[in-house]
């Protein structure tokens, strides 16, 4: 019987693919779970720091928009690393974001568990138990919605980033109103300035802050399901990181002239519950809780999608199990992939929460997290450039070319310099998980022999600059 090989087209509009740029980043649950981290680093200098990430990771985007109107494929890096550079590197590049899509997931699921307790049963937010359990019926939920279809997916995440924003938007001026009245610290234009960093807090906060714009890439894996396919897409994320970036800018500037840094270091992960409770009334101050409940939910289902559109990408081409690769047949979606990510994510999910040494590795391998999102966003800066690398206006050499090639060169660096500093566990986790991906590498490529480690690498030909590839126009539906 044939067997479905292409998504389905046409089912992501193109503000839809802007709303999953801006959800991918889930902002609210960034800035609550990660603001105490970056103020430890930094203290003051935290607006500095989203500043000078939001530099990098903009060339990256620039990196993702380009590579897509040549190559729209589902794989996204996975696919532009290995048919520009080298196809084992391409293969790595995929296994990357797979690693740390998976391991996200898991740390998304116990806050999104923590968080909804504490709405409906308060009294059992630090039960293990009733978190884990939670946890799983949000993450499952999810798994669910991803697997029945593109189009419900994207009104769902479209609805859930407009509440996210428009919550953010709302804590954002109260907090304003507010703080600005007795400020305990007065802003100051020199949080942003080079001079106020040195070399190992600029080092450590850029590290921390790049990794709050993580996510907006999910808009090119959907890309083979989006109108206007090689343009729609890479906008849709270069908009998405506008947006989030401002949104970072603003609320970091705010928390910081309205809060001391030991009040933020004790909120810890929970930052914006307290911050709402500080600026509304009861019960009004709850709607920050249901920010960061909206944001973890919604960045869960953003994860999924990435990690299942990579996934079939990959079976597709046949560098993995084939059966990745294939579609349900009514609903057009991964649905293999979700299985095997939804057992794997859940074994470890459970695992973490019930066991105390499992728990702690976990806890280390989120840290190492960083690790291979620098690796891949990496070698996609670094290939967007090679593929570019005979454009010749000064525009695009410094667009396509130098912008993204900087930004990879400066992600591998503080990656490499972050090293030094993480311990053996997290080393072992973050670069461990990396390593592993070689086992199915060199399996398949022996099993299969797949053309895609024997066709020529490609790239920009100035004689024929509108060059475009669809990959799954090469596989018969």
């Amino acid at each position: 019987m044939p067997k479905a090989k292409s998504l389905k087209a046409n089912a992501i509009s193109s503000l839809e693919s802007v709303m999953l740029g801006i959800g991918g980043t889930a902002p609210v649950y960034s800035l609550s779970a990660s603001t105490a981290s970056l103020v430890a680093a930094v203290g003051l200098m935290g607006p500095g720091s989203l500043f000078y990430a939001a530099i990098v990771m903009f060339g990256i985007s620039f990196a993702f928009m380009y590579l897509n109107r040549w190559r729209s494929d589902s794989g996204a890096s996975y696919a532009w690393v290995g048919r520009t550079i080298n196809p084992s590197l391409g293969f790595m590049s995929g296994w990357a974001l797979l690693i740390s899509t998976t391991l996200f997931m898991i740390a998304g699921s116990l806050p999104a568990g923590t968080v909804t307790l504490d709405l409906i049963a308060p009294k059992l937010a630090n039960n293990v138990v009733a978190v884990t359990i939670a946890g799983a019926f949000w993450f499952i939920a999810m798994n669910i919605l991803v697997m029945i279809g593109v189009e419900i997916t994207a009104k769902f995440q479209k609805i859930m980033t407009i509440l996210e924003v428009g919550i953010l938007i709302i804590i954002t001026i109260g907090a304003l109103i507010k703080f600005s009245a007795h400020p305990v610290h007065h802003f100051s234009w020199a949080w942003f300035l080079p001079s106020g960093f040195s070399f190992n807090t600029f080092v450590a906060g850029s590290l921390i802050a790049a990794f709050y714009y993580w996510g907006w890439d999910v808009t090119a894996n959907l890309t083979e399901e989006t109108a206007d396919r090689h343009n729609a897409p890479g906008k849709g994320g270069v908009i998405g990181m506008i947006c989030i970036f401002l949104m970072f800018e603003l609320l970091q500037v705010t928390l910081q002239m309205g809060l001391s840094d030991d009040q933020i270091n004790k909120a810890s992960t929970n930052l914006l519950p307290v911050v709402g409770d500080l600026i509304f009334p009861h019960p009004w101050g709850d709607i920050a809780i249901i920010a960061v409940m909206i944001s973890t939910i919604a960045t869960l289902e953003t994860s999924l999608l990435q990690s299942t559109r990579t996934f079939f990408s990959m079976g597709r081409d046949e560098v993995i199990n084939k059966k990745f690769g294939e579609l349900h047949p009514k609903f057009k979606t991964p649905w293999v992939s979700s299985i095997v990510i939804g057992i794997v994510a859940l074994v470890l999910f459970v695992l973490s929460a019930f066991s105390k040494g499992v728990n702690s590795l976990m806890t280390d391998a989120i840290n190492a997290i960083g690790l291979q999102i620098a690796f891949y966003y990496g070698l996609t800066g670094f290939s967007c450039a090679w593929y570019y690398r005979k454009v010749r206006k000064v525009k695009d050499i410094f667009m396509r070319i130098i912008w993204p090639l900087v930004a990879g060169i400066f992600l591998w660096f503080i990656a490499i310099y972050d090293i030094r500093q993480l311990d053996l566990i997290t080393n072992l986790v973050g670069i461990g998980s990396l390593v592993i991906g070689v086992i199915p590498l060199l399996y398949y490529r022996r099993k299969y022999r797949s053309s895609f480690y024997t066709d020529r690498l490609e790239s920009w030909n100035p004689e024929h600059p509108a060059q475009i590839h669809d990959p799954s126009s090469n596989v018969e539906a």
